[in-house]
């Protein structure tokens, strides 16, 4: 797998496509690159050159000691994405990827064409943020299979566990998998729990879409309503699932990904 230098460290990533039109994909806490493999096939038949990496704490790219922050996270992406030439580029994370957008997009609004926003907030509510501190306490005292595990009722819907066992068994075999050590896991939950961008997104000039899940329990639909209220212009989706909509419903998150970015193409803006 390639990589690329960027703040220090390397930086693995991925191409799929062609296309001289970039999407890049950040993923979220204790994920990697491959999160995405239900993702890539359709950006790129779509015409758009797919981007996925690791984020630092992740898969085979560095692994520096934590507290990690988000817009240190954003810088790496910009590396990345100075170091590949991938700019002008629309950009789309999940979850603590969301986080890292909002600061790429508050910090390199000229590289964007378009950024999508999904299962994140501005601020983490109270509630929101005990329960990501209390996944850092499980990785710590127990492991990142039992992390894992335990993670997966909070972020996939009830909908799910009882309409696709079968795909939730697998997908569970292979979160229990992760090789993510928990201190690298545990750097990355720094990041998501202490993004705070609530007086900043105001300034985010670039094409937003902000899409929540409905039934999404750890970032609820109402945090990330409030994010979208204050991007101005930014546009809405409420999709069924939980906070794994992605994985619950491939299609259906992918089209409303790719009717937002249809409207920001290069061919339209010539």
């Amino acid at each position: 797998m390639p990589a690329v230098q960027s703040n220090g460290l390397d930086i693995h990533y991925r191409i799929d496509g062609d296309s001289p039109e970039t999407l890049l994909l950040i993923h979220g806490v204790g994920d990697n690159l491959d999160g995405w493999w239900l993702q890539r096939d359709d950006f790129a038949a779509a015409g758009l050159r797919v981007v996925t990496f690791d984020n630092r704490g992740s898969g085979r790219s560095g692994h520096p000691a934590g507290p990690y922050t988000s817009r240190q996270l954003a810088a790496d992406a910009k590396g990345l994405v100075d170091a590949l030439g991938l700019a002008p580029l629309h950009l789309c994370g999940v979850s603590l990827g969301g986080a890292i957008a909002q600061e790429y997009a508050l910090a390199y609004p000229d590289d964007l064409r378009s950024v999508v926003l999904a299962s994140t907030y501005a601020v983490a509510d109270p509630l929101t943020y005990a329960a990501f501190e209390s996944w850092g306490l499980v990785a710590e005292a127990a492991g990142m299979p039992v992390m894992m595990r335990q993670q997966a009722p909070w972020v996939f819907s009830s909908g799910f566990y009882a309409g696709q066992p079968a795909k939730m068994a697998e997908y569970l075999v292979e979160m229990v998998r992760t090789t993510q050590p928990a201190a690298s896991f545990c750097a990355q939950l720094a990041a998501l729990i202490g993004h705070d961008a609530a007086a900043r997104v105001g300034s985010i000039s670039t094409p937003a879409l902000v899409i929540a899940s409905a039934d999404d329990i750890v970032i609820k639909p109402a945090a990330s309503r409030a994010l979208y209220e204050g991007i101005p212009d930014a546009a809405w989706a409420l999709l069924p699932g939980g906070h794994a909509a992605f994985l619950e419903d491939p299609a259906l998150w992918n089209r409303t990904v790719l009717d937002f970015i249809s409207q920001h193409r290069l061919h339209l803006a010539q």
